[in-house]
């Protein structure tokens, strides 16, 4: 007996197989192209759209990402720059409790993380630097190092701020995918229903709905 594809099957592969079922149908005509086209073709036409809305959104986001990652990067190498510069200028200590007050867990803390809230996390380090926390720190190279962290945090603020929307379009539209995949998988499985109700046998209908076969149990050795 033929199979059709499991409903919780991949998103892609149950509208891959809804698409063939519509073109198998169609190639038949009479009640297997009028049956398939009642049941499946607004779904497919829905999911067309949806995938190039997809693939439209992705395509904005891949470079918005390699951005993010550039800008994210070039930030971390300032946060560890801007500690070594502060580490040399107090003497190089094993250890100092004003130094931790600035760095509470070394350049991790604002380095890693989240990286949509790094720039806050920045900000925060700016406003340290500038607050004269450590006695040993001059004012000038304080300065200096809080204008470096200023300019790496807007920047990355707007590398992330300039991705989001694609972002959220990409996740929103991924669902709305996987939601109408359910959907047109039900279509099928009535598609499937009526074509036996019609005295299409099972070998029949799975040349026109694709075929997917359960993996047979591993035997024991």
């Amino acid at each position: 007996m033929g199979e059709m594809i499991r409903r919780d099957g991949a998103a892609g592969d149950i509208l891959a197989d809804a698409d063939r079922t519509l073109l198998n149908a169609k190639a038949r005509g009479g009640r297997w192209a009028e049956l398939a086209e009642q049941r499946l073709e607004a779904a497919i036409a829905l999911s067309a759209s949806v995938k190039i809305q997809l693939e439209t959104a992705q395509g904005a986001l891949l470079p918005l990402q390699a951005q993010i990652q550039a800008r994210n990067d070039k930030a971390d190498k300032t946060i560890g720059k801007v500690y070594d510069i502060l580490w040399n200028e107090i003497g190089r200590p094993a250890h100092d409790a004003a130094l931790s007050v600035i760095f509470p867990d070394g350049i991790a803390y604002y380095a890693e993380g989240d990286t949509s809230e790094q720039p806050d996390r920045m900000d925060i380090l700016e406003q340290l630097l500038l607050s004269g926390v450590h006695p040993k720190l001059s004012k000038g190279t304080a300065e200096a190092c809080a204008a470096e962290i200023r300019e790496e945090s807007q920047s990355l603020r707007a590398a992330v701020d300039a991705a989001r929307k694609p972002a959220a379009q990409v996740k929103v539209l991924g669902r709305v995918r996987t939601a109408l995949a359910k959907v047109v998988h039900a279509e099928l499985s009535n598609l499937k229903r009526h074509y036996k109700i019609e005295g299409f046998s099972e070998a029949e209908i799975h040349t026109v709905i694709p075929d997917r076969p359960s993996k047979a149990a591993k035997k024991a050795e």
